[in-house]
């Protein structure tokens, strides 16, 4: 009896291993917004983390004996498949539920406060039951964690048509809406029992046939080409560079089969005009949420396994070491796999499935019709930068999975580290300034200089992460030359150094110049308005600077200058301060005594 009792404690704990990481990454997501309440990022994480971290959740664990080759070693264990599977559901079930009930606390509390949750919390809570039940089935039934991932979107999909299109601001003002709400639970809790049971029943049938490689979709992929097309990416006698992209875009093969099924999907809904038009950036009612939460998160998806699945094969595989034997230069074979991930990237995300609303949409008359193109430039550089951080994270980790569960924490962890440094350089400036404060204070020179510059930065953000992006680029190429590491210290070791660099960089920006709050010419007014000259008269900066209203910085830019006030010839409610500073530059300043002022500076 305790022999059994300890074997069980062995599986659960060898279940709750495999679990782990996904579901730290899944419950940092989703209570992100707990923390930080009005970050749009946090919002979208956290959406993630309950639509796409709940299911990867609910598949990995059966998912995980097909991509590891060790689903027959399993069921050979001398316990019934009941009680294997019994231990996968304890496990798989604590992992979902935590998961899923942070998140919807982040999501419906804190990321989308204005969403009444008579309806939405009973489809949300039968979304968490019938993604749990299905995961088994579906997962057997595609033999891949990744093929049940994307029948469970696709089923979702389905329930929410059936169940019919109703906009959620409309659904709150039905006098019905608790009796829907009800009506949901129930078909909930019934389709959960007769997937669980189907998940059971196949389960108990279950019988592995074929090879190791042939079961999984990520290793064998399903021969869907026509023979003609397939020839032209096997390898030839000569061409070691073009064999090199050959081999890529054949290791990517799975890519191409689910961005078939997405174009073809996205093809449907804008034949059949359910796709808005004109087109919006964010869907704006639950059946365009419904519509097109699919194919986005499925090109999302697809972004990131670009990045991952080549190397992440090659290394799980064992073939990896075998490719560094052959007469090619590293650098070569690594920046081969870099530009084909990219490409295969926004190929999948935006290319292929532009260019399939662009036909259907030519057809009605308006080529862009179903296109956002004021969002084409931020998404193409967002899919860009995701996939090449999924890259980074197959050249650290060792294989696949491992490489797609540090994808998440690594992406978070750049924006959390680059806030840090902001904060840092924020609280250093609050009471010495920034170093360009310093500069233009100790050598007089215009305040207006690096306004444009400074704004910009401001308003634009993506500046800051560039020498993270160039460090990691070029640790990616160290890391594809080492050989893998299985340790999670060592990938949390290589990410140290981009942390480190983000918020040295981050910190130095906002400290030298972004987070200036220095206001030197409305100091100066405040200051003269104390001073009882009258309308016209002449004073030291020397003197003036002996006010308490002016800072540290202005009284360094005042040093040696002489100020003129004089009233304006056209109007009597405005008039004009000359300062002469003393590099030689000369400021001046329009000043309406009821509020406002402009200032320029010269020789």
């Amino acid at each position: 009896m305790n022999e059994a009792r300890n074997a069980r404690i062995v599986r659960i704990k060898k279940e709750a291993r495999a679990l782990f990481w996904p579901w730290c990454a899944a419950m940092i997501g989703g209570a992100l917004p707990i923390f930080f309440p009005h970050s749009s990022y946090a919002a979208k994480l956290n959406f993630l983390s309950f639509f796409f971290g709940v299911p990867v959740l609910a598949t990995l664990s059966l998912g995980n004996e097909f991509y590891h080759r060790t689903f027959s070693l399993w069921l050979t264990q001398p316990v019934s498949r009941m009680q294997l599977w019994a231990d996968k559901m304890i496990v798989m079930c604590a992992a979902v539920l935590s998961a899923a009930t942070v998140s919807g606390i982040g999501m419906f509390f804190f990321a989308l406060p204005k969403m009444k949750l008579t309806y939405n919390a009973a489809a949300a809570v039968a979304y968490v039951i019938i993604t749990l039940a299905s995961a088994t089935f579906w997962t057997l039934a595609a033999r891949s964690a990744v093929g049940g991932l994307l029948i469970i979107g696709f089923v979702w999909w389905a329930i929410y048509m059936f169940i019919g299109n109703i906009e959620t601001g409309k659904l709150e003002a039905l006098p019905l809406a608790t009796a829907r709400a009800t009506a949901i639970s129930v078909f909930a809790i019934c389709f959960a029992v007769v997937m669980l049971w189907l998940g059971a029943r196949k389960l108990a049938r279950f019988q592995v046939t074929g090879g190791t490689s042939g079961e999984d979709l990520l290793v064998a992929g399903p021969s869907v080409m026509p023979e003609a097309l397939a020839e032209w990416f096997r390898c030839r006698p000569s061409g070691a560079l073009l064999n090199l992209i050959r081999k890529e875009f054949r290791l990517l093969r799975p890519l191409w089969v689910i961005e078939l099924m997405t174009v073809v999907y996205l093809t449907c809904l804008a034949i059949l005009r359910l796709l808005p038009s004109p087109p919006v950036f964010l869907p704006e009612t639950v059946r365009q949420w419904a519509v097109l939460g699919p194919p986005a998160m499925t090109s999302m998806g697809l972004v990131g396994l670009a990045g991952i699945l080549s190397l992440g094969e090659e290394r799980r595989s064992g073939t990896y070491a075998w490719h560094m034997t052959l007469p090619i230069y590293a650098r070569t074979q690594w920046l081969v796999k870099l530009l084909v991930a990219m490409f295969a990237g926004l190929a999948c995300a935006m290319l292929f499935p532009f260019l399939a609303l662009m036909v259907v949409g030519s057809f009605y008359g308006s080529t862009f019709m179903f296109l956002y193109l004021h969002a084409a430039t931020d998404m193409f550089i967002a899919y860009l930068i995701l996939t090449f951080s999924c890259f980074w994270c197959a050249c650290a980790a060792n294989g696949t999975v491992n490489a797609a569960t540090w994808a998440m924490p690594s992406i978070a962890a750049i924006p959390f580290a680059c806030a840090g440094g902001i904060w840092l350089g924020q609280d250093l400036t609050r009471s010495t300034g920034t170093l360009k404060d310093f500069v233009i204070s100790s050598f007089h020179l215009s305040p207006l200089a690096l306004v444009g510059v400074t704004d910009y930065a401001r308003s634009k953000m993506l500046w800051l992460f560039v020498p993270t992006l160039l460090f990691a680029l070029l640790q990616s190429y160290r890391l594809f030359r080492t050989p893998p590491q299985n340790s999670r210290l060592w990938t949390l070791r290589c990410m140290l150094p981009l942390i480190a660099v983000t918020i040295l960089w981050s910190f130095s920006a906002y400290a030298g110049f972004v987070a200036s709050t220095w206001q030197p010419f409305e100091e100066t007014r405040r200051a003269l308005e104390t001073l009882p000259g009258g309308a016209n008269f002449q004073v030291a900066g020397d003197d003036l600077a002996r006010s308490p209203v002016l800072s540290s910085p202005t009284r360094r830019w005042l040093k040696g200058a002489r100020i003129a006030v004089a009233p304006d010839n056209l109007s009597t409610s405005v008039y004009r301060v000359t300062i002469h500073l003393a590099g030689g530059l000369e400021c001046r300043l329009a000043v309406i005594q009821k509020g406002g002022m402009a200032a320029s500076c010269g020789q």
